[in-house]
C-alpha cells in the first residue's frame, strides 16, 4: 500500500495489486475557511494530478476536510465512502454539490472495497459527528485518525484490534481560543503555550495507545495570511505545534517509535519507507516564510474578501428566524443554555442582537448599534460574538456550519463570566433535528 501526503489532513491510497485508489479528506484549494486558511507547507497536487479516483472519504463537514471548491472538480458519479453520522447533515453537504453515489460505512463494520483493499470507519466517541478510518491492504494497516478525538478505550480497543504498522495522528491545535478572545497577551501566551503542551502530549499518548511503530504529525498544517490575522501564526498567539515539534517530543516520550515527518508530495510504503519529493521546509523558519507567502497572496486575498456577498437587509430577520426556529423546536435546550449571548454584525446590513436563554424559553431584542461595545449595564451578556455581517448570513443561511465561523478566526469573543457553555456550542454546532435529539436523550455526552 503507498500512502501519499497531500497536505493538512489530505491523503491518497493506492492498493498495490488492484490499483485502488481512496482520496481522503481533499482540501486542495487554497483558502478555506471563509477565505482565512492555507496550506503549510504549500500544495504541490491538484485533483487534476490525481483524478481519476476510486473512492472519496470525508471523514466529517468542517472545510478542511470536506472542501466543496475541490470536491466539485470529481465526476458527479464519483463514489463517496459515507460515514453514516445520524443527522445525515454530511450526506446532505455532498448531495448540496450534486454528489450523491455514496457507499454507505457502518460505524466498525469493515468493507472490502477491493481484493486487496478493506476499510473500517470508526465514530468518535464525544458528541460530535467525526470519523477516523482504518485501510488494510496486502498486509499493510493505516490509521488515519485525521482530526478525530478518540477516547482512550477507542483507541486501545482500535489498536488491539487492527495492529496498524503507521497512524497519523492529530498534533497541533485548530480553534479559536485562545486567539480570538479578549485575553492580554501575557494571558493568551500562558493560554497558548499550556495548550500546545497538551497537543504535544496527546499526540504521543494516542500513539502510545494504538501500539503503532511509527506514526505521522497530522491534521495541523495551516497558516492565515491576511494582513489582519498573520499575528496569529505566531507560537504565543495560537495553539499551532510545527510537526517537528511532535517529532521531537514523541522522540522524547516513545523512542521507541519512528516519527516520519511527511510533506506534500512525500510517499510512504512498508517495503520502502518514505520518499521525500522535496527536501523537508525549516520549520524554524516558519514565520519567515508565512510572512513570504502572505505577500504574494495579497492581492488574491483582496480580491476573495471583496467578492464575498453581503449580508442582506433582512439580516436581523433572518437572525431571529434562524434562532427562533431551533427553540421552538427544543424549548428544553433554552433552560439548559441558560445565558445571555449577543452578536455584533460588523458591514453592510449589520446590527446587534440579544438572545436571551432561559426556563421561559428565548428572547431576541435588538441592540442599539451605537452603544458602546463593552459590557452593557442594564442587559449584560454572558458570551459576545463579533463577526462580518457577511459570515453571519451564510451562517444562518446554512450555508456553512458554525464551526467554520467560529475557526476563521474572523471573529472576536468576550466571555462574562468565563466558561465554556457546552449546550450552546452543541447547538450551534449541529441544529438539525436528529441531531439535537440526539444530544438531548444523551444524559452523559462527552466533549473532550
Amino acid at each position: 500500500m503507498q500512502i501519499r501526503y497531500l497536505g493538512h489532513a489530505a491523503i491518497l491510497v493506492t492498493a498495490p495489486r488492484s490499483g485502488t485508489t481512496i482520496l481522503m479528506d481533499p482540501w486542495l484549494e487554497d483558502p478555506a475557511y471563509c477565505n482565512s486558511w492555507f496550506h503549510y507547507p504549500p500544495l504541490v497536487d491538484r485533483i487534476a494530478d490525481l483524478a481519476p479516483v476510486d473512492y472519496v472519504y470525508c471523514s466529517h463537514e468542517h472545510p478542511d476536510h470536506f472542501d466543496p471548491p475541490t470536491l466539485r472538480q470529481l465526476p458527479g458519479d464519483q463514489r463517496i465512502l459515507l460515514p453514516e453520522f445520524s443527522s445525515g447533515t454530511l450526506r446532505e453537504r455532498f448531495e448540496r454539490i450534486g454528489m450523491s453515489n455514496f457507499v454507505p460505512m457502518p460505524f466498525g463494520e469493515p468493507l472490502d472495497l477491493a481484493p486487496d483493499l478493506r476499510v473500517t470507519c470508526l465514530r468518535s466517541d464525544l458528541v460530535w459527528e467525526d470519523s477516523a478510518i482504518v485501510v488494510e491492504s496486502d498486509g499493510t494497516t493505516l490509521f488515519n485518525m485525521n482530526d478525530c478525538k478518540l477516547g482512550d478505550e477507542l483507541l486501545a480497543a482500535a489498536g488491539e484490534r487492527f495492529r496498524p504498522d503507521i497512524v497519523f495522528v492529530p498534533f497541533s491545535g485548530a480553534i479559536h481560543f485562545p486567539t480570538c478572545y479578549d485575553y492580554s497577551p501575557e494571558q493568551r501566551a500562558r493560554l497558548c503555550a499550556a495548550r500546545q503542551r497538551k497537543h504535544l502530549d496527546a499526540f504521543v499518548h494516542r500513539i502510545r495507545l494504538l501500539g503503532a511503530p511509527r506514526a505521522v504529525p497530522f491534521a495541523g498544517n495551516f497558516v492565515l495570511l491576511a494582513p489582519e490575522q498573520l499575528w496569529m501564526n505566531a507560537k504565543d498567539t495560537n495553539n499551532i505545534n510545527t510537526p517537528d515539534d511532535a517529532i521531537a517530543r514523541l522522540a522524547e516520550l516513545a523512542p521507541e517509535v519512528e516519527g516520519v515527518q511527511m510533506n506534500p508530495g512525500d510517499t510512504w510504503t512498508r517495503a520502502g519507507g518514505l520518499v521525500r519529493r522535496a527536501p523537508a521546509p525549516d520549520f524554524r523558519r516558519k514565520l519567515e516564510h508565512v510572512r513570504e507567502l502572505a505577500e504574494r497572496e495579497a492581492g488574491r486575498i483582496a480580491a476573495l474578501r471583496a467578492a464575498e456577498p453581503p449580508a442582506r437587509a433582512s439580516l436581523g430577520d433572518d437572525v431571529r428566524r434562524y434562532f427562533a426556529a431551533i427553540a421552538a423546536r427544543h424549548p428544553e435546550l433554552c433552560g439548559r443554555i441558560a445565558a445571555r449571548i449577543e452578536f455584533e454584525a460588523e458591514g453592510l446590513h449589520g446590527g446587534r442582537w440579544l438572545l436571551d436563554y432561559s426556563d421561559r424559553g428565548l428572547s431576541i431584542t435588538d441592540q442599539p448599534t451605537d452603544q458602546p461595545t463593552n459590557q452593557p449595564t442594564d442587559q449584560p451578556w454572558n458570551l459576545r460574538i463579533t463577526l462580518p455581517a457577511s459570515i453571519l448570513q451564510r451562517a444562518v443561511d446554512g450555508e456553512i456550519c458554525w464551526d467554520e465561523v467560529a475557526i476563521s478566526f474572523r471573529c472576536r469573543f468576550a466571555e462574562n463570566p468565563e466558561g465554556f457553555n457546552q449546550d450552546f456550542w452543541a447547538m450551534l454546532y449541529n441544529p438539525s433535528e436528529a441531531f439535537l435529539s440526539e444530544y438531548l436523550a444523551n444524559p452523559e455526552p462527552k466533549f473532550a
